[in-house]
């Protein structure tokens, strides 16, 4: 697969496999300066019958050329009307890493407040529990270029050649800032728990999220909780793709 068999359903969802009549959907949030390629294997992996969405934000991939929004309350409205049009009877479970393991929390929280609608199940990879506050003091998105570029090849997510493509890189500088901003002005409000399980991941190595940051997931919701923590660093989403799905399909086929 690769970025032309990618499918359009609105600007905000796409997919690279779709299903005519799916079970169950699973969407994926991505990871600040992510896209919907991350998960673009991910269908070949998952039962036949489940359909693999991707949220694709302003500013990157087949969106590059839209301002990116560093706004999370703005985000959420945006996506709120494309993800209402779209689904219909079809349950759907929520994925997100890192930044978007945070949107997809607080979608959870404002689909359920404004329509009661909400997925089957919550999925959170590689970030801290909302209610905790951020370790650092620093504000990545406000660093010069320069220092924010390190910073990006500190993590080990980004892949060598971007960093080689200068004009990608401007390009992509505006939308990786408005991720930071997403993440790092984020608040947490209080709010009644969730109503849903939540499975969470945590990398071995990650020395960004500690085990006790995703352990305290289990604090907000009323459902069921369970951690798993998978080999690799904060990107172990791609070191550990095989076990992370797994874990993910030995849920949702009892779905």
């Amino acid at each position: 697969m690769n970025q032309l068999t990618l499918i359009k359903y609105n600007p905000w969802i796409v997919t690279f496999k779709a299903i005519k009549a799916p079970r169950l959907r699973l969407f994926c949030f991505p990871f600040a300066g992510g896209n919907a390629l991350t998960y673009k294997d991910w269908g070949d992996y998952l039962p036949e019958d489940v359909e693999v969405c991707c949220i694709q934000l302003p500013g990157r991939g087949n969106r590059l050329i839209e301002k990116p929004i560093s706004n999370l309350p703005n985000l959420l409205e945006a996506l709120e009307e494309a993800f209402l049009s779209f689904i219909d009877d079809v349950p759907f479970v929520f994925f997100g890493h890192s930044m978007g393991a945070l949107i997809a929390f607080e979608f959870t929280r404002h689909l359920e407040k404004r329509h009661g609608v909400r997925p089957d199940c919550l999925f959170v990879s590689a970030h801290r529990a909302p209610h905790l506050p951020r370790k650092s003091s620093t504000f990545y998105h406000t660093l010069p270029n320069n220092e924010l570029l390190e910073r990006l090849k500190s993590l080990n997510g980004t892949p060598d050649w971007f960093f080689e493509e200068q004009e990608l890189v401007q390009l992509s500088l505006p939308m990786i800032k408005a991720d930071l901003e997403i993440c790092e002005c984020y608040v947490y409000e209080q709010g009644p728990s969730l109503k849903i399980p939540i499975i969470a991941f945590g990398g071995t190595r990650d020395k960004e999220v500690s085990e006790e940051s995703i352990l305290q997931w289990g604090k907000i919701t009323n459902s069921s909780f369970q951690m798993f923590l998978l080999p690799g660093n904060h990107f172990f989403l791609n070191s550990s793709q095989d076990r992370l799905l797994s874990e993910i399909y030995k849920y949702i086929r009892t779905i």
